[in-house]
């Protein structure tokens, strides 16, 4: 049987089930961020694909080329990563997708993620009993996997390292690793999906693309903007627009520090490789350079082909980010998901990029004092909305409206917007590997190495330091 028919015959199986799907996106009333482009229209936004370009797009991919159109090219070729080259078994992988969907409240995914494990061979009982979260089928580990993969989605920071050593007994270090990774980009995702209002295609779910774009056009690595002076926090008037959440002031500045001063004295959970252990180890033609970040050394060290592609897309949505929105409210509102998932690596990580784009450990302090607290006053009326909804849309995705996202819109401009909410997601990525893999957090601000930068008050003639 010819591939296209095998499609063909996949299509028809899932006529059943995924009209339920689209109806029920439409009942949450989510409309697309954007008009969708054409499929010629949104081929040419993006680079010049070197292999597969002018296949039919995901609808995400045509909703999103029109303002990111490399950050899309970039998620192309993510996707296809995790749905093709992951070394963990298809069924399984699919699985815990869908289980990852399913608790996020993100039908599309769900869809998709059904659609790949009937290709990759599970029966249709299977998926039946999937949907239903009925497990019993399964073997003892890969049940594990899958609450792994419930667990990541919905309370991540309370996997153990005993749950985390099991998976890594029975399925070992890098497929361990991948299955951190894929409730990473997972969790990313599904939040991206829900705030462009991305629906199922007509015939689709679609197979992942085999897609390849122009050496050059996804391995740029250029500093994100710095923004040129840093005023102090204006003196709050006591009168926010957000309401007060009293589990959000549970924890106090000074808990918060005590935190990221234990996640400094945790060992990860795995060997953290050093970057001269880890070169052997990356895909052919990866351009990642060498890095102290122990985030980094365990992703590329473990699942390099999983690695290797998002961060080009992190580099990449930061170029196209641009002057869209200012770096210091970027990271208060990646602080306000570390803080939301609590994440104390992450979080520590915060505070080493408030000082690289120039804040004092005063202001660093201020800002974050300001953003544990309930008076959000501090800050303009434009990103204490912009705050909330990072904050909602990390904890309860599926509660996330139209109404929420084209608020954003109306805030700060149609691209800005995008911009905004793609970095929200992107947050939620890294706050997963970090709760997944557990990694020390570093005491020295190791983010001047990774942007090739020299700290501030070094000799001026000396060298930045080297990321190779």
């Amino acid at each position: 049987m010819v591939y296209t028919e095998r499609i063909a015959i996949l299509f028809l199986l899932f006529s059943t089930l995924l009209p339920a799907f689209v109806v029920a996106a439409s009942e949450r009333g989510r409309e697309p961020i954007a008009v969708p482009l054409e499929l010629d229209e949104a081929w040419s936004k993006m680079p010049p694909a070197a292999k597969g370009g002018g296949q039919p797009l995901p609808s995400w991919a045509r909703i999103l080329a029109g303002s990111l159109p490399r950050t899309t090219a970039a998620l192309l070729v993510l996707d296809t990563a995790h749905r093709t080259k992951s070394p963990l078994d298809p069924k399984l992988r699919a699985a815990m997708r869908f289980v990852a969907a399913h608790a996020n409240g993100c039908d599309y995914a769900e869809a998709y993620g059904l659609f790949d494990a009937s290709r990759a061979g599970l029966g249709d009982d299977a998926i039946e009993a999937l949907r239903r979260g009925e497990l019993g089928s399964w073997s003892a580990p890969d049940r594990a996997a899958l609450e792994f993969a419930r667990k990541m989605t919905v309370e991540s920071s309370k996997v153990t390292d005993d749950e985390f050593a099991a998976l890594v007994k029975h399925f070992g270090e890098k497929k361990t690793a991948a299955m951190a990774l894929l409730m990473a980009y997972a969790n990313f995702q599904d939040r991206l999906l829900i705030c462009l209002g991305a629906p199922v295609e007509e015939g689709g779910p679609l197979p992942a693309l085999d897609v390849a774009f122009q050496p050059g056009v996804l391995t740029s690595h250029t500093n994100p903007v710095a923004p040129p002076r840093i005023p102090d926090l204006p003196k709050p008037s006591g009168a926010d627009l957000i309401s007060d959440d009293a589990e959000w002031t549970s924890l106090g500045y000074d808990a918060l520090q005590s935190r990221l001063e234990k996640q400094r004295a945790r060992p990860a959970r795995l060997p953290v490789p050093t970057w001269d252990e880890l070169k052997a180890r990356l895909p052919e033609g990866a351009t990642t350079k060498g890095t102290r970040v122990v985030w980094s050394l365990l992703v590329f060290g473990y699942a390099p082909e999983l690695a290797a592609p998002w961060e080009d897309l992190m580099w990449i949505n930061g170029e196209e980010n641009g002057r869209r929105f200012d770096r210091v409210f970027g990271l208060s509102l990646f602080w306000v998901v570390t803080r939301a998932i609590d994440c104390p690596y992450c979080m520590g990580h915060c505070e080493m990029n408030w000082e690289v784009v120039g804040m004092t450990p005063t202001q660093i302090a201020d800002r974050s004092r300001a953003l544990s607290g309930n008076d959000w006053s501090y800050f303009p009326p434009a990103e204490q909305r912009a705050l909330d909804l990072a904050r909602k849309l990390t904890r309860t995705p599926s509660a996330v409206t139209s109404q929420d996202v084209n608020g954003v819109v109306r805030d700060f401009g149609a691209d800005p917007a995008m911009s905004i909410l793609m970095y929200m997601c992107r947050c939620n990525y890294m706050v997963r590997v970090s709760n997944g893999f557990q990694p020390t957090l570093e005491r020295d601000n190791v983010f001047y190495d990774y942007y090739g930068l020299k700290p501030k008050g070094a000799a001026s003639d000396a060298p930045p330091p080297s990321r190779r």
